[in-house]
Order: structure tokens, then C-alpha cells, then sequence
């Protein structure tokens, strides 16, 4: 009965209002609230609307959506962490306020050169994307024409100063390099208003030529400050704020050295076989890199029970039972989890610690489950993942697995280890681990040509020196000749 009741129940249909088959609550608020909200920010500092409202409301809906939405829904990012719509609903907020706030305490004739739409152009490109930066920068150009009468000039000119910024600001690794996108983007924005006013028959005026190479320039430095603020509020970093998370003097990677030494040289040799997969497939691989040195940050707390740190042949899992170290092995996620947040890791690392066994099931402790005539199901030995949900994810979970088996290969050649890996990742593919990853089958050709290259690059064979016949005088154990030469040598002269 409670089954029909059931069935009955879920057959009903809700009922449905006006248009909430094309739009719903997100929807709205992405497509239409937002942007008039933009729109109204963007009329504050003039305390009165624009002279064509029906135009330029309408106009910023549909032109929010065309060069901003569309770009968002594309980014996988978006769809695994409000914090990311978050971040760049804040960040084109704020633009559009200085765009429209700066110029209003101008000269109207001032109006284009002390727009500072590098401003926010650049931390968006810095810390979302290159697309993300051009979207937002061409609706911000909008906005800010429409307070000179819809001036197509205006928004042109704006246009090729957010191009600029975009191309100049795509590819920063290091803090200074924004001070020197500043600097070409000023010569880029004062050349423009130059030929402008030549081809215009207009006379040359230098104080305004000044301000336009100068907006660029102070609106980097305001960059360079405020973005490790917005990492480290939203979790959201830019590659140069990864590289920085990247040295190893990081108190968990310390951790991870002096307390779990293998899994800390496990992530090194790790961190080397996604950069270059990344690299080969136009991943991210410096975000590859990195997640690779944190990914296991959890066995720092248990690290006697993964093979990686056991010595001496003592193995812990000897002496409890399957499904103890089932547990056991999955609170290094949770820990790893744990220790993310504590330390505001990026939200794409933290994913990778939670992704990078996927839900694969612990074979050995299963099967000794099952040899030692437990009933247990094989749901219960897996992971609790999520599987991989983007392109580094999926990488560091291939080479991670690649990584563990290549130590037990004996006498590796060529062959020998691209056989090695391809079954490993032909193993990883079949258990459909990488299915939300967004990995292609010939992203996967490319990923394995890289693993057995640098594979084979971490085995090269050295020359063998010839021996020598050398004196020992400095041992292990502190027993050290102070002999040398037929001379002693005396620590301590008497009077």
C-alpha cells in the first residue's frame, strides 16, 4: 500500500507558474537581477538615471547575458562552488562602482582616461579566467558608455583597454608581472586617445594623455594588494597565489616530511607526472602541481598504516581487522579534508583531496575480508569520494595510481612501462572513475605518452665511476680517525 501511495504521488505533476519552465529562482536572479542591479550601482554616484532607461536596462539584461552568463555556464568551476559566482558577482560589483564613481569627480571631457577598468578587468582574468575577464570588461564597457549618452566611442575605446588587459593579464605567475601588464596597457590606452584626438582634428592635450597612461599603471598596484585578500576570503586563487601555496616549506608539506616522509616524496614524484600530463592536455598544470603536494596531507596523522611510510616490515593492518582498516585508511580523506579548510587550501584542492580515489574500492582489504569469511559488500570497502569532477582532478588520480604500482615494477624499460601504465589507466577508465572529469579518451593517449616519459626520464640509469681506494675519516656513528696524513691532530694543548 505504502508503495502504490508512493508511486501515486510521485506521478502527480506540480503545478507550474507563468514562465517557470524557462526561468527559475537562479535563473532570475542570474539573468535579470543582477544585472539591474549593475545597472542601478552603476547610476549611483550621478543620483539620477541615464537619459533612455527602457534602453539601458534592457540593454544591460541582455548584454549581461551575452557576454557575461554564457561565458560563467561554460566554466566547470562555477557548477562545483557558489563561492566562484560569488567571487565574480563581488568583483564586477566593485567595478562597476569605481568605473562610474572616479570619473564623476572629474571633468566630464576626463571621463574615458580616469575610467579604471583595468581595475577589476584584471582580477577577474587573474583569478577566474581569460574569458570571464573580456565578458565582464565588455558589459562594464557598456555601463560606463551609457553615462556619456550611449557614446559608441566610448564604448570602443573602453573595449580595446579590456582586450588589452585580458591578453596581458592571462598567463601571470608572479605578483610584479601585473605592475608590468599596468604599464603596457598604459601605453596601449594613451596611444589610443592620441590617435583619437589626431584623426578627430583635435588638439594634443598632454594632462589628459598623463591621466590615461596613469590609470593603468595605479590600478595595478591596487591589484597587486587586494588580491591575496580575495584568495584568501574565497579560497579562489590565481596561479601566482598557487605557486606561492606551492613552496614546500608550507607548514602541512613540513608536516607531511618530518611524520609521513614516503607520502611526502610520494607527492613530489606525483606532482611531476601531472604537470607534465597537464601540460600535454592544456590542463592547468601549475593548479596540477600544486594539488599534488597537498592531496594526501591527511596521512600525516596515521602515516604508519600506508605502505609508503612502514619500515622495518611492521605493517599495522596485520593486526586489526578488514573493516578496521577500511576506516582507517578513509580518515586520511576526512583529515586531509579537515586540514584544507583549517588552513584555507584553495576549494580546488580541497576537491582534490576528496577525488583523487575517486569511490574505487580497497581491493586487498575486501578481498582479505571476504578470505577471512566475512560477509561484507563491496560497497562498503570503497571510498567516499566524489569521483573527479574536472581535468586536474582526474590527472592526479591517474598518476597517483600510476605512481604507487611503478615501485613494484622490476628492471622498468619502455615497454615494460608504458604497458604498466596504460593498464592503469584503461583499469581507472573502465570502473567509469573519470567520467565527470571531463577527459577524453584522447586526452587519455596524451596523458599516457606523458606518465611513461617522465617515468622513464625519473629512471635514467647514471654512469658507473670507477672505485677508489679513499680513507675513511668521517662515520655514521661518530667514531670519526683524527689521524690524517701521519699527523694528530690535538684538541686540547696543556701549558
Amino acid at each position: 500500500m505504502k508503495e502504490k501511495k508512493k508511486l501515486k504521488t510521485s506521478r502527480k505533476v506540480r503545478a507550474q507558474f507563468p514562465f517557470e519552465r524557462f526561468f527559475n529562482i537562479v535563473d532570475l536572479t542570474n539573468f535579470v537581477l543582477f544585472p539591474t542591479f549593475l545597472a542601478l550601482l552603476n547610476r549611483v554616484p550621478f543620483l539620477s538615471l541615464p537619459t533612455k532607461p527602457f534602453l539601458y536596462f534592457v540593454g544591460s539584461a541582455i548584454l549581461w547575458y551575452v557576454f557575461a552568463e554564457r561565458v560563467v555556464r561554460s566554466n566547470r568551476y562555477f557548477h562545483l562552488h557558489s563561492a566562484y559566482r560569488i567571487t565574480f558577482f563581488s568583483v564586477v560589483a566593485f567595478g562597476v562602482f569605481a568605473n562610474s564613481f572616479l570619473p564623476s569627480l572629474g571633468d566630464p571631457s576626463l571621463f574615458i582616461k580616469m575610467t579604471p577598468i583595468f581595475l577589476s578587468v584584471s582580477m577577474v582574468t587573474v583569478l577566474i579566467g581569460y574569458q570571464e575577464g573580456i565578458g565582464s570588461g565588455l558589459f562594464m564597457s557598456f555601463l560606463a558608455s551609457s553615462n556619456l549618452d550611449n557614446s559608441l566611442e566610448t564604448f570602443i575605446l573602453l573595449s580595446v583597454v579590456v582586450l588589452s588587459t585580458a591578453l596581458t593579464t592571462r598567463h601571470i605567475e608572479r605578483r610584479i608581472e601585473i605592475a608590468r601588464a599596468g604599464f603596457e596597457v598604459s601605453l596601449v590606452f594613451m596611444a589610443i586617445n592620441a590617435i583619437r584626438m589626431l584623426l578627430q582634428s583635435e588638439p594634443v592635450k598632454p594632462v589628459e594623455l598623463l591621466i590615461a597612461f596613469a590609470n593603468p599603471i595605479l590600478s595595478s598596484v591596487i591589484v597587486i594588494g587586494i588580491v591575496p585578500y580575495i584568495e584568501y576570503i574565497s579560497r579562489i586563487y590565481s596561479d601566482t597565489g598557487l605557486l606561492e601555496l606551492g613552496n614546500l616549506s608550507h607548514p602541512l608539506l613540513k608536516t607531511l616530511s618530518i611524520y609521513a616522509p614516503g607520502t611526502y616524496y610520494h607527492s613530489i614524484s606525483l606532482a611531476n607526472l601531472s604537470e607534465a600530463a597537464a601540460e600535454r592536455i592544456g590542463a592547468n598544470p601549475i593548479l596540477s602541481r600544486v594539488a599534488s603536494y597537498f592531496h594526501d596531507i591527511g596521512k600525516a596523522k596515521r602515516p604508519q598504516y600506508f605502505t609508503e611510510n612502514q619500515q622495518d616490515g611492521v605493517n599495522p593492518h596485520d593486526n586489526i581487522t578488514p573493516s578496521m582498516s577500511n576506516l582507517v585508511v578513509n580518515e586520511h580523506v576526512k583529515q586531509g579534508i579537515e586540514q584544507a579548510r583549517k588552513y584555507r587550501l584553495p576549494l580546488l584542492i580541497e576537491d582534490v583531496v576528496k577525488e583523487h580515489h575517486g569511490t574505487r574500492v580497497k581491493k586487498f582489504f575486501f578481498h582479505k575480508a571476504k578470505s577471512g569469511g566475512m560477509e561484507e559488500r563491496q560497497e562498503e570497502f570503497q571510498y567516499p569520494g566524489p569521483k573527479p569532477r574536472f581535468k586536474e582532478s582526474g590527472i592526479i588520480m591517474l598518476a597517483d595510481s600510476v605512481e604507487a604500482a611503478y615501485k613494484s615494477l622490476k628492471k622498468p624499460t619502455p615497454a615494460k612501462t608504458q604497458e604498466l601504465v596504460e593498464e592503469v589507466v584503461n583499469g581507472i577508465y573502465n570502473e567509469r572513475q573519470l567520467d565527470k572529469s571531463g577527459l577524453e579518451l584522447d586526452d587519455l593517449e596524451k596523458i599516457i605518452e606523458a606518465f611513461t616519459r617522465v617515468l622513464m626520464s625519473m629512471n635514467q640509469p647514471r654512469i658507473e665511476y670507477p672505485k677508489e681506494n679513499i680513507e675513511k675519516v668521517v662515520k655514521a656513528n661518530g667514531d670519526n680517525d683524527t689521524k690524517r696524513d701521519g699527523k694528530t691532530d690535538k684538541s686540547e694543548e696543556t701549558d
